[in-house]
């Protein structure tokens, strides 16, 4: 902190440099120009009404709230594979995802949108038993305790796969792995689950049966129409039988552990989506790796 000449405490503040835009974190009194472009930011500052000030910090004060509450919901996520690096429709995708040098900060649209499945998620429990995180062990084909894992070092996490089940339901005599998906629809009429979803079911099927002994036969994605007042879909199906699952594990690690997997072209990433976006924030690394020999 700094203080005024009197000993008072003087409270730091974070302030936009209009040139810029980068950051300042000092007291307001003592910073005049902006320490990275050297331009003087005040002056500018004082360009702007009260009402816009306002408006800018409720913005910046609610964006740090959003990345501080996934932040808090990445608590259980352990230096290991989870069931999204499995199911992901690029494998590539999910190495590049284990490279620290990377990783870069998500947009805000992307903060946006897992804002919005946090929401989901904290506010629409359908069991008792929700929100349940498993560590698996694909080699040896046992669940694995989080604490174990958690004092495990790096070359003994590499077969451990972790993940954590929405809802475990029990409906009638027959136990159900719910699943809840955000999703817009744009007038499209969803018929069945996306095999990426129904796969990562499976695998929860496969982590439950060794964690606790439960045979979950049935699986259901509720979908929730984000652009339609999150209006519910749920799509039932039967799970997949626990060996086959079981074996694209084990196919699966293995690509993994050869170094680098072949990439998969995809609307994520062939600009060809109705936006005409590119999703993966990994396309300029995916390119240096010969990405266009799989186009």
């Amino acid at each position: 902190m700094a203080r005024h000449n009197n000993g008072a405490e003087m409270s730091q503040i974070k302030i936009t440099c209009q040139n810029c835009n980068e950051e300042i974190m000092s007291n307001k009194l003592l910073v005049d120009v902006c320490p990275s472009c050297m331009k003087p930011w005040r002056q500018d500052l004082l360009k702007t009404t009260p009402e816009e000030n306002i408006s800018k910090f409720v913005l910046e004060a609610f964006q740090r709230a959003k990345k501080d509450a996934l932040w808090k919901n990445s608590g259980t996520r352990l230096k290991t594979y989870h069931v999204s690096d499995f199911v992901s429709p690029c494998l590539r995708k999910s190495h590049y995802s284990k490279i620290p040098e990377l990783k870069k900060e998500m947009d805000a649209e992307m903060v946006s949108i897992l804002y919005q499945g946090i929401i989901v998620h904290d506010n629409s429990q359908l069991s008792a038993i929700n929100e349940l995180t498993m560590c698996y062990d694909i080699v040896n084909r046992i669940s694995v305790d989080i604490q174990d894992v958690k004092n495990m070092d790096e070359k003994q996490k590499e077969n451990i796969l972790t993940g954590t089940l929405d809802d475990l339901l029990r409906v009638g005599r027959d136990f159900v792995i719910c699943d809840k998906k955000t999703y817009n629809s744009r007038g499209y009429a969803k018929k069945e689950a996306s095999p990426e979803h129904m796969k990562q079911v499976n695998i929860y099927k496969v982590m439950l049966d060794a964690a606790y002994g439960i045979n979950a036969e049935f699986g259901c994605n509720l979908y929730l129409d984000k652009g339609n007042g999150y209006k519910e879909l749920p799509i039932v199906y039967r799970t997949a039988p626990i060996e086959e699952t079981q074996e694209f594990l084990e196919s699966t690690l293995k690509k993994f552990k050869m170094g680098l997997p072949d990439p998969t072209i995809t609307f994520l990433c062939n600009m060809k989506n109705r936006d005409k976006k590119c999703y993966c924030n990994y396309i300029d690394q995916c390119t240096k790796d010969g990405r266009d020999n799989f186009v």
